[in-house]
């Protein structure tokens, strides 16, 4: 017998955010609201917190630019992506004594950084394997 598939309720948001510290509560609240599967919300808040407040102390931003949030939500399932017109950085080369890296590296399933145009941050929470992967490239 075949088994029927399963339609996953996926939800997206789109935010542009000014570079200010406040955004990063802003990205919490706008996440929060949308409904985010216990399981996952603290993970994903608190991530979501450390990518966009790092956008606003360090890309150097002036205060007509912007900050884009975009997050893919579903079920066990969470991507969120950070983008700037900053400069960007390799992660590996960064020496910092701050923990949104590290909170990275141990929290998300992966994650990683693309500086060819301004600076984007991704990262996947996902429980839905119970997995645990290092930071990876992005899939294609």
């Amino acid at each position: 017998m075949a088994s029927v598939p399963t339609v996953t309720d996926t939800r997206e948001m789109l935010l542009a955010l000014e570079p200010r510290p406040e955004s990063a509560r802003l990205a919490r609240r706008a996440l929060q609201a949308h409904g985010l599967n216990e399981d996952i919300e603290h993970t994903v808040t608190l991530l979501a917190t450390e990518v966009v407040g790092n956008a606003v102390r360090h890309a150097s931003l002036r205060s007509d630019q912007r900050i884009v949030f975009f997050a893919r939500l579903s079920g066990d399932f969470a991507r969120i992506e950070v983008a700037d017109p900053g400069v960007g950085f390799d992660p590996d080369r960064v020496e910092t004594d701050g923990y949104g890296l590290k909170l990275l590296a141990k929290l998300a399933a992966r994650w990683g950084v693309d500086s060819t145009r301004g600076c984007r941050v991704w990262f996947e929470v996902d429980r839905r394997s119970g997995g645990r992967f290092d930071r990876a490239p992005e899939p294609v």
